[in-house]
């Protein structure tokens, strides 16, 4: 199973986008950094991999051009 299934995945509430919208990018530089290799074990970014609080804001992206 861990081979197939990442420990890190990106997740909205982790993307960051209000920070970088204020052209703060050290989030997204962080998580590029993770997500380069999220299979392995990485101990100083477990909180990472933990759901998004309940009382998170949703975030709402579209793909759409």
């Amino acid at each position: 199973m861990e081979a197939v299934n990442p420990q890190y995945i990106l997740r909205n509430h982790l993307a960051a986008i209000a920070r970088a919208q204020q052209h703060d990018y050290s989030e997204l530089e962080r998580l590029l950094q993770l997500l380069r290799t999220p299979f392995d074990e990485q101990p100083e970014m477990e909180s990472y991999a933990l759901p998004a609080p309940p009382d998170t804001p949703p975030v709402a992206v579209s793909c759409s051009s």
